[in-house]
């Protein structure tokens, strides 16, 4: 298998799972659902949810980047 390929597999998969369980996860947090967060917390929280969903968006990019250059 290429780099590329396993790089593909990589961030589709192995990035990609866990950081949606990891956004649910911080979604519940933010939303108080667990229970309450101080001022501070919630604010980690929340810039926590920023990083995860760029991450998940980055890593969007780049396999569909990666899809239609490979089906042009």
């Amino acid at each position: 298998m290429s780099d590329a390929k396993t790089l593909d597999r990589v961030l589709a998969h192995d990035l990609k799972t866990p950081l949606t369980g990891i956004g649910m996860v911080l979604g519940l947090l933010s939303e108080q659902r667990i229970g309450p967060l101080n001022d501070q917390q919630a604010k980690l929280v929340d810039q926590a949810r920023l990083d995860c969903e760029k991450l998940r968006e980055l890593i969007e990019q780049h396999t569909s980047q990666r899809k239609e250059g490979t089906s042009a």
